[in-house]
């Protein structure tokens, strides 16, 4: 049985099937150290980290996704990207638990995928 993210399961959990929470927002943000060190990631060899890198490789196929379209852009903008396409994998893992797909299936649970850019004062949302 996987237990590995089983207290942010919970907290999900808890919030749609306990609280009855209506809409839940995932929010990325910019110059994100996380995706800056995610896109850093050597595809292969040793990296600098052990922890940071298990966490960050959950994004590991936005990461390819995002360096196959955009490969032409500055690394900058592909953080930006990345920061988008990270926010959209958490809204897809979301959308994995039963309890999470129940209440989306009966229109009673929205997500809504967000960017906030602090350095611009922008914020951006989008519905999953």
């Amino acid at each position: 049985k996987e237990t590995r993210h089983c207290s942010v399961g919970s907290a999900i959990e808890f919030a749609v099937v306990v609280l009855k929470v209506e809409c839940i927002v995932v929010i990325g943000h910019s110059r994100c150290g996380g995706i800056r060190e995610l896109l850093s990631l050597k595809d292969e060899g040793p990296n600098a980290y052990h922890f940071i890198e298990d966490w960050v490789k959950i994004g590991m196929e936005a990461k390819k996704k995002v360096q196959r379209e955009n490969r032409l852009l500055p690394f900058d903008d592909q953080c930006t990207v990345l920061e988008k396409e990270a926010v959209n994998i958490s809204l897809r893992n979301l959308k994995s638990y039963p309890f999470v797909k129940d209440r989306l299936n009966k229109g009673t649970l929205n997500l809504i995928g967000a960017r906030y850019d602090f350095v611009h004062g922008s914020f951006e949302t989008w519905n999953a």
